[in-house]
């Protein structure tokens, strides 16, 4: 499998949307908040996502094959 190539974000201080927020007024409690709201959120729908997920479809048949014959385990 090749490597999967990684581009950095459009993010960080060249970012026009980016504000530098000292830490005067850098509530740090809000900040927690907004990160735990956020992660709810991502888990809430991975969930969702999960149950939607249907691995054998109805009416699906599973059929177990036999080993092969003249294999021997190491």
């Amino acid at each position: 499998m090749p490597a999967k190539l990684t581009m950095p974000t459009l993010g960080g201080l060249t970012n026009p949307k980016f504000r530098y927020v000292d830490r005067d007024h850098t509530n740090i409690a809000e900040t927690f908040k907004r990160a735990r709201r956020a992660l709810a959120k991502a888990q809430q729908e991975a969930q969702s996502a999960q149950q939607t997920l249907e691995l054998e479809p109805e009416g699906a048949t599973v059929v177990t094959l036999p080993q092969r014959a003249g294999r021997r385990s190491a």
